[in-house]
C-alpha cells in the first residue's frame, strides 16, 4: 500500500513552545521564542540565514537541550523516550552524509527501523513501505544503486522515502529540495501538501521563500533567534518579508492568479 494515500495510522500531535531557548555553548541560538505547530498543516520556517530556523527544527526533534517548555501534544520532549521520538518524528536534515555505499532500498529502509526489534528481520510490510515510498518519490529505477553514486537531488528524494516509508505523525524538513530541479521540488512540495491534508504535522524549513510560502499553510518567521511574525501565508504582506530580510519585497501576481515576492532595487 503507498505511503502516501493508505489510512493515516499514526496519530496526530501538535506541538506548544513557551519561553523557548536553545543555545551552542554560552550563546543563544533561539531566545524565549512561544508559539504553535498544528496537525494537518504544512508550517513553513522562513528567515535569513543564522536566524535559528534549523535550530528550531531539531529542537522539535528531541535533538537539542533546551530551556523553557516545549510540548508534543502536552508532552515534554525532554521527558519523551527517544524510541518513541523515533517512531513519531520523521526528520530530513540539512546535510546528511553517507560516506558507506549503502543502496537506496537500505536507506529507504532505515525508515522502517523504529518499528523493528534489534535482531529481527526486514517484513513483507518493511519491503511494501519501501517499495510505495520509491515509487512515490520517482525513484525507483534507482533502488538498487549506491546512494553515494547518485546526485544532489536524487539524494534528498531517497531522504524524503525514508520518512515516506517511516510513516510518522510529524514530518521536520530541513531544506529537503535545495538540490532538485523545479520538477521534482514541485513533485515534493505536492507531497507535503497531500501528507498535511492526511493530518499530519508538517514542518519545513526553505530559503525559497515563494516556494515555501506557496506550499504552507501558516509560516513562522524567525530572526536573529526571535518570533518576529506569525500567521496564514496567503496573508503575509511585504512589511514581514521587509522586516526579515532588511530589504523591501513586492508582490508579482501571475497570469494563473498566484503570487509571489520578489526584493525590490528601490532604496528604502
Amino acid at each position: 500500500m503507498d505511503p502516501g494515500e493508505e489510512k493515516m495510522t499514526a496519530p496526530p500531535l501538535s506541538y506548544r513552545f513557551r519561553g523557548l531557548s536553545v543555545g551552542y555553548g554560552d550563546r543563544d541560538v533561539l531566545g524565549g521564542v512561544s508559539g504553535s505547530i498544528e496537525p494537518g498543516l504544512v508550517t513553513a520556517l522562513i528567515g535569513p540565514n543564522g536566524s535559528g530556523k534549523s535550530t528550531l527544527l531539531k529542537t522539535l526533534g528531541g535533538f537539542l537541550p533546551y530551556r523553557g517548555s516545549l510540548a508534543l501534544e502536552g508532552r515534554e520532549i525532554r521527558r519523551c523516550p527517544r524510541r518513541e521520538l523515533g517512531r513519531l518524528l520523521g526528520v530530513v536534515a540539512q546535510q546528511t552524509v553517507l560516506k558507506a555505499a549503502f543502496s537506496v532500498y537500505d536507506v529507504i529502509g532505515f525508515g522502517r527501523l523504529p518499528y523493528q526489534s534489534l535482531l529481527a528481520r526486514r517484513l513483507p510490510a518493511d519491503d511494501r513501505a519501501i517499495q510505495a515510498a520509491a515509487e512515490r518519490l520517482d525513484i525507483a529505477p534507482l533502488l538498487f544503486r549506491p546512494v553515494t553514486e547518485l546526485s544532489g537531488g536524487e539524494r534528498q528524494r531517497v531522504f524524503l522515502a525514508m520518512v515516506l516509508a517511516q510513516d510518522p505523525s510529524v514530518f521536520l524538513l530541513d531544506e529537503p529540495t535545495s538540490a532538485m530541479d523545479p520538477r521534482q521540488a514541485l513533485h515534493a512540495f505536492r507531497l507535503m501538501r497531500e501528507l498535511a491534508k492526511r493530518g499530519k504535522t508538517v514542518v519545513v524549513v526553505a530559503h525559497d521563500i515563494n516556494a515555501a510560502l506557496s506550499c504552507a499553510d501558516r509560516y513562522l518567521a524567525l530572526r536573529g533567534g526571535e518570533l518576529i511574525a506569525a500567521g496564514r501565508a496567503d496573508r503575509i504582506d511585504g512589511g514581514v518579508l521587509e522586516k526579515l530580510y532588511d530589504t523591501p519585497f513586492v508582490p508579482y501576481i501571475s497570469p494563473e492568479g498566484d503570487k509571489a515576492w520578489h526584493p525590490s532595487s528601490k532604496k528604502r
